[in-house]
């Protein structure tokens, strides 16, 4: 079975301000560009945190994601946050943040071949 899978790189998202903290609410506005722009489509979406030289909080990254959750069509079926291994990500945290939106299969994962693989499975 075909799936149609949407990666975006944090540094298609991410906007960093000239002291090189991450602002949040252009980043959120960038997403959320992103997503209308394929709001006809319906895809999985991969968003790629790995080559972030921030540490991200679980907080931070659901502000991030809400922007997707909140009324967006096009990544309905599920969303993967793809993230580097070793960081120190409360997902247990993540998760209960994410339970409002529980009609959306949300994971994270550290490994590219299991998101991968995950949104090739129903």
């Amino acid at each position: 079975m075909a799936a149609k899978i949407k990666i975006i790189r944090s540094a298609d998202y991410l906007d960093i301000s000239d002291n090189g903290t991450i602002n949040f609410s252009e980043s959120r506005k960038k997403l959320s560009k992103i997503a209308r722009e394929d709001q006809a489509t319906d895809y999985d979406l991969v968003l790629d945190f790995r080559r972030t030289q921030w540490v991200i909080s679980a907080d931070e990254i659901f502000d991030l994601v809400e922007v997707l959750l909140e009324g967006m069509d096009s990544f309905k079926n599920k969303v993967g946050l793809l993230l580097l291994p070793g960081v120190n990500f409360d997902r247990d945290h993540f998760n209960k943040l994410c339970s409002e939106y529980q009609g959306i299969p949300l994971r994270t994962f550290t490994n590219y071949e299991d998101v991968i693989e995950w949104t090739y499975h129903i």
